[in-house]
C-alpha cells in the first residue's frame, strides 16, 4: 500500500506520542478507510532481522520522499540474501506483506486506545431537555419470598388484617402472624402512605426501604427505616413505638415527627408533636415539639427549628427557606431520580420559594436558575446526570 507522506508523518508522531487532536482525527479518518486485517504470525515473529526492519520504517522513510515501503522491502531481502541460502528468499516475500499488515494491527490497536476508545465512550452521552416524573411501581417484598408490584394510582396501603389498599381491595391474603415482615421500597417520584395494624400511620419518601411486621407482637412495636418517613404514631403508652434508622433508636408511645436518614453520614429526626427519646452511640436525648435531632460523625445535637421547613414533602412539594444549594439539589435528586455533578467550585447560594414535585424537572430547573445557577440535564451509561455550575 503506498502512502502519502502526510500520513506517514502522522504515523510518526503517533509512535511518539505526540500527535496533536486535529492530526488525531485525520489519522482516524484514514485507518477508517481500510481496516487493519489481524493476522496470527507466530513465524514472523521469530524472524529477528525481519522485526527490526520493520522498525526501521520510520527512520528509512526521513531519507528521502521515495516510498519508504518499498525500500524496506527491498533492503530487508537484501540483508536475508548475504546472510541466509537463496531458498529463504521465497519465504521472506511471502511473509512481507504479513509484516505490513502486523505493523497496521499494532497501529490499530494504538489508535483504538488514544483515539477510537475516548469517542466511543462520548456516545454513550445523551443531551437531556427534560426528565418527566419516573413512573415506577412500589414494591413489596414478604419474609416469606413472595414479592408484591403495588398499583400505585390506589393510594394507601393498610396492614391491619393482610395488605389492602385502602379503599378495601385486597393486596395479599395473609394469615396475621408476627412472623411475616413486609419490606417496602417506594421508587424516585413517588411517595406511598402505609396504615400499620396498630393504626399508626407513616408516610414514606422517595427511595426509601421501610421494614415492619404485618403484626405488631403484645409487647413489642419495632419498625426500621432507611430514606425518609414521617410517622402518626398511635398511642399506647404500654408499648412504646420503636423506630431504628442509620445507627440510631426513637422510642415513642404517641407523637408525630419526621425521619430523614438520605446522608448516611448526617440524620436528622424532626419533632412535630408529641416527645421522643433517642438515642444513639451511647448517647440519648429527649426532644419537644419544634426541636430537631441530628446523628452526625457519631454525635448527636439538637436544636429548635421551624417543623414545616421538613416536612413540606408530604404535600408534594419542595420547600426551601434559605436552604443551601447543596441540600437543596439533593432533596431534587432523590426525587427526580438524579445523580448531581458539580463543575466547579459552587459559590454559597440560598433558595427561598416553594415549588410542586409534580412540575417536571425543567419547569423546577427554570425557577432556580433565577439564582444564576446554570445546568446541564445529560443521560450517560444509562444515569441521570445533573451538572450544575455558576
Amino acid at each position: 500500500m503506498r502512502l502519502t507522506e502526510d500520513i506517514k508523518q502522522l504515523i510518526v508522531k503517533c509512535i511518539k506520542g505526540n500527535l496533536s487532536p486535529v492530526e488525531k482525527n485525520a489519522l482516524s479518518s484514514w485507518l477508517a478507510e481500510s481496516p487493519a486485517h489481524g493476522i496470527y504470525l507466530d513465524d514472523l515473529l521469530q524472524k529477528e532481522d525481519l522485526v527490526r526492519d520493520l522498525r526501521q520504517r520510520i527512520s528509512l522513510e526521513e531519507s528521502d520522499a521515495t516510498d519508504w515501503s518499498e525500500r524496506l522491502k527491498t533492503k530487508t531481502l537484501a540483508t536475508i540474501h548475504a546472510q541466509e541460502k537463496p531458498v529463504r528468499i521465497n519465504r521472506i516475500r511471502r511473509l512481507m506483506p504479513y509484516a505490513a499488515a502486523l505493523f497496521c494491527v499494532v497501529l490499530a490497536g494504538l489508535i483504538y486506545q488514544f483515539i477510537w476508545k475516548p469517542s466511543a465512550l462520548n456516545a454513550n452521552r445523551i443531551v437531556l431537555h427534560d426528565v418527566e416524573l419516573p413512573n415506577n411501581h412500589t414494591e413489596i417484598r414478604l419474609s416469606n419470598g413472595k414479592v408484591i408490584q403495588l398499583d400505585n394510582e390506589k393510594g394507601a396501603l393498610v396492614t391491619s388484617g393482610g395488605l389492602k389498599y385502602a379503599d378495601g381491595s385486597l393486596i395479599q391474603s395473609t394469615v396475621p402472624n408476627t412472623d411475616l415482615i413486609a419490606t417496602v421500597n417506594t421508587p424516585a417520584g413517588s411517595i406511598l402512605q402505609i396504615t400499620l395494624a396498630d393504626g399508626s400511620q407513616v408516610t414514606l419518601n422517595a427511595k426509601t426501604s421501610f421494614k415492619y411486621p404485618l403484626q405488631f407482637a403484645k409487647d413489642q412495636r419495632l419498625v426500621e427505616v432507611d430514606g425518609e418517613a414521617y410517622f402518626k404514631i398511635a398511642k399506647n403508652k404500654k408499648v412504646p413505638f420503636r423506630v431504628k434508622s442509620n445507627g440510631q433508636l426513637i422510642e415513642v408511645t404517641g407523637t408525630e415527627f419526621n425521619v430523614n436518614t438520605y446522608s448516611k453520614q448526617k440524620s436528622s429526626t424532626t419533632l412535630v408533636e408529641g416527645s421522643i427519646n433517642l438515642s444513639a452511640n451511647g448517647q440519648q436525648i429527649q426532644l419537644k415539639p419544634n426541636q430537631q435531632a441530628t446523628l452526625s460523625s457519631g454525635r448527636l445535637s439538637q436544636k429548635s427549628v421551624d417543623p414545616h421547613n421538613y416536612i413540606a414533602w408530604i404535600d408534594n412539594k419542595f420547600y426551601f427557606n434559605e436552604t443551601d444549594l447543596h441540600t437543596a439539589l439533593q432533596t431534587i435528586g432523590q426525587w427526580y431520580d438524579l445523580q448531581i455533578i458539580y463543575k466547579n467550585n459552587i459559590k454559597e447560594t440560598y433558595l427561598y420559594g416553594e415549588i410542586q414535585r409534580t412540575k417536571s424537572l425543567s419547569a423546577v430547573l427554570e425557577i432556580l436558575k433565577r439564582s444564576n445557577i446554570q445546568f446541564e440535564l445529560i443521560q450517560e451509561d444509562g444515569v441521570r446526570k445533573l451538572i450544575v455550575s455558576n
